[in-house]
């Protein structure tokens, strides 16, 4: 409901104002009336009215003063100035102040509730737009939240030559610089929840995803934890289809956060078309916890096995105190479980296929290491190692041939690794070597003979260039090169878009046209220079190429200004 102020002098103004408005049809409800400026600003105060009904003239404190203090007060208050006097005076007062309109006593019910209307608008308004700046401002400190941890995870994966106590102390700077939930109390306990794609996503139905998800809570948010939560939802920018959900609140039960985590689970199904995995902290923490929460949830995700498709589990996240040093755990990998290997001999095999060029065993062979690469028991960060190892074991050889990834395919091999780190599927990963690197590894044979053809057409290209003139034919320039005169024929059509007799003849008139804009050269003399003996030859190729006659092309050249 909205709340409406009066601020009037005469107490039957006041009754006819109040008693004109339709409260419950349009949602408003009186806050509270007053006689003069001084008590409705104190009541203005205390109240704080969404709409302000005001009189500009009264005895002692009048309109315009209390427009002046509510100015700086109360700035978002509608004002609605209601004056039985048509002063000029008032109105300047009343637009410096930024009143939203000015009614002349007496009342007209009609315009009165046009106004209204206007009114309920610009608030409608306005609130939607705080809202969305609210909702920009705390995913914003969700997004800070998992940026943070991941800083953390990539920290504790680099701390093998580290003391865990430095990598805790690592972690705790990290959270203890965490900004505040934008309106949010710093003591407010928080629940994470990180959902995973079992398969690989688009972002584009990501966003669209987030939104649904935004939607869903909103509407079953009485349903859940007593309605006494509140939450942000946002997807990662830096790990594709990763969806953080983050609720607030004061009492979160596993078989409520369980019936929630199936809810989520059908809505980005239905969303994007996969199912997801979710985890979630065991246990409420502190906000400037969440980072250190999210890694570890992290973690639990990218370590499940391939096998393992819509799990929802529990992570256990309450921080550990920092190790004394002669305590220390081992270090463990992120995802080094049991199941996780390297098919070492499988990639050997493929290699030798790849240096051999034989492009069908090239291919067999990546299926059966990608078969042994891709068993159940594999963890999802196992498989992206693993296909990171095939991808610089491949980039290797082929720098050792003069050559590189990036070459062949457009494509360098580091960015071909953070392809492979935003898939959680072997399907995906497995499609992008199929769609992507082993073409391009195919063509690599095709491509050195290619180069070969396309370097012989440019010496054909370079010898017409520089010996035009002189008689020139495909059959002595493929003999010269022990070349079949078919096969250099159609390799210099497809390269050039030419026969070699219309490129020969092309270049010819070129240059003859070029000799034509001075008068000194006769005509056979030019017919000679580009290799014409036959000047009436000549003659017909020329008008055939141009569409004019010598004399009429020369004597077009001679009125054209140089």
């Amino acid at each position: 409901m909205r709340k409406v102020m009066v601020v009037d002098d005469e107490r039957w103004i006041r009754r006819g104002l109040i008693q004109m408005i339709p409260w419950e049809e349009l949602g408003l409800e009186l806050a509270c009336e007053a006689v003069d400026g001084e008590e409705g600003y104190e009541l203005a105060l205390l109240h704080k009215p969404d709409l302000l009904f005001l009189d500009m003239r009264m005895p002692g404190f009048d309109g315009k003063e209390l427009l002046g203090l509510l100015a700086e007060s109360l700035p978002d208050v509608v004002t609605i100035v209601v004056s039985g006097y048509s002063d000029f005076e008032y109105t300047k007062e009343a637009i410096r102040h930024k009143a939203f309109d000015y009614l002349l006593k007496p009342l007209k019910r009609e315009e009165l509730i046009t106004v209204l209307g206007k009114v309920l608008a610009l608030l409608e308004e306005r609130d939607l737009r705080q809202e969305q700046q609210q909702r920009d401002s705390r995913r914003k400190w969700l997004l800070d939240v998992l940026q943070r941890g991941m800083r953390s995870t990539q920290d504790q994966t680099q701390a093998s030559a580290q003391s865990s106590a430095i990598s805790e102390i690592k972690t705790a700077s990290l959270t203890q610089s965490l900004t505040e939930l934008p309106g949010g109390d710093s003591d407010q306990k928080a629940l994470l929840l990180l959902a995973h794609p079992d398969y690989y996503t688009e972002q584009s139905s990501i966003q669209e995803a987030v939104g649904k998800i935004e939607r869903r809570l909103q509407q079953c948010q009485s349903f859940y934890f007593e309605g006494c939560w509140t939450f942000i939802a946002a997807a990662s920018p830096v790990n594709l289809g990763e969806i953080a959900i983050c609720l607030f609140g004061s009492r979160f039960e596993h078989m409520e956060i369980q019936r929630l985590a199936t809810l989520l689970q059908g809505t980005l199904h239905e969303e994007t078309g996969t199912s997801y995995s979710i985890t979630a902290g065991s246990k409420p923490c502190l906000a400037n916890q969440l980072p250190a929460v999210y890694s570890k949830l992290q973690r639990r995700l990218d370590g499940r096995q391939l096998g393992e498709m819509a799990i929802m589990g529990f992570v256990e996240c309450e921080l550990e105190p920092v190790e004394k040093p002669g305590k220390q755990q081992p270090h463990l990998p992120t995802g080094a479980g049991n199941g996780d290997f390297y098919p070492a001999e499988l990639e050997q095999a493929f290699l030798v296929q790849l240096q051999l060029g034989n492009v069908e065993q090239l291919r067999a062979e990546f299926n059966r290491f990608f078969t042994a690469l891709a068993a159940p028991s594999q963890t999802v960060d196992g498989l992206r190692r693993s296909a990171t190892m095939l991808v610089h074991a491949l980039e290797r050889q082929l720098q050792a041939a003069h050559t590189s990834l990036e070459q062949l395919s457009g494509k360098s091999a580091l960015a071909y690794m953070e392809l492979i780190r935003l898939r959680k599927d072997h399907v995906s990963v497995k499609r992008l070597f199929e769609e992507q690197i082993l073409p391009a590894l195919a063509a690599q044979r095709g491509n050195s003979q290619g180069r070969h053809g396309e370097q012989l057409i440019r010496e054909i290209q370079k010898l017409i260039e520089l010996h035009y003139d002189q008689p020139l034919s495909l059959p002595q320039i493929a003999e010269s090169r022990f070349l079949n005169a078919d096969y250099v024929g159609r390799l210099f059509k497809k390269t050039t878009g030419s026969n070699f007799v219309d490129y020969l003849t092309e270049y010819r008139i070129a240059k003859a046209t070029e000799l034509m804009r001075y008068p000194q050269y006769k005509n056979y003399e030019i017919a000679e220079l580009v290799g014409y003996e036959d000047y009436r030859y000549f003659s017909q190729i020329f008008k055939k190429k141009t569409g004019q006659t010598i004399g009429e092309y020369r004597g077009a050249v001679e009125k054209t200004p140089q």
